[in-house]
């Protein structure tokens, strides 16, 4: 399995895993949209040829523009994460929290943010300022 692969299959994954959850349904309905704004994987162990693999997909947090979505590729035979991938995925024409809302029918606060998605936000946000200053651009960090 190539690198691609894993992002590919995540893609799947998450496209299914948004449609039995009911956001993606909360987010078409409110007439919004969904991107991926930020994507990182950590590949622990490969994956061989016909090996079979299962990914598990959860919703960790979100913030007022964002879900953040990990997804674990696991070797079934013995249970060990092959790799993880960390999804930013940008919600364009609304908000997350309203999102929820409208799928659970009531106000639902995000669950905390686990230490690593807070240093992955740093990171990605630390770098668009440095991107933005080599390229002469100079924006706040909320722009």
């Amino acid at each position: 399995m190539n690198n691609s692969r894993y992002l590919r299959e995540a893609d799947f994954a998450r496209l299914s895993y948004f449609t039995r959850s009911g956001l993606f349904g909360a987010i078409h309905g409110l007439g919004a949209g969904m991107v991926m704004a930020a994507c990182t994987v950590r590949y622990r162990r490969s994956l061989r040829l016909f090996e079979m693999f299962e990914i598990r997909t959860r919703l960790l947090c979100w913030d007022d523009k964002a879900f953040y979505v990990e997804q674990r590729f696991v070797a079934p035979n013995d249970g060990f994460v092959c790799a993880v991938l960390l999804s930013r995925q940008h919600i364009i024409g609304n908000t997350p929290d309203k999102v929820v809302q409208s799928m659970c029918k009531r106000k639902v606060e995000s669950p905390e943010f686990p230490d690593e998605v807070l240093h992955w936000i740093d990171y990605n946000d630390n770098s668009s300022q440095k991107l933005r200053a080599e390229s002469g651009m100079v924006h706040s960090k909320d722009q």
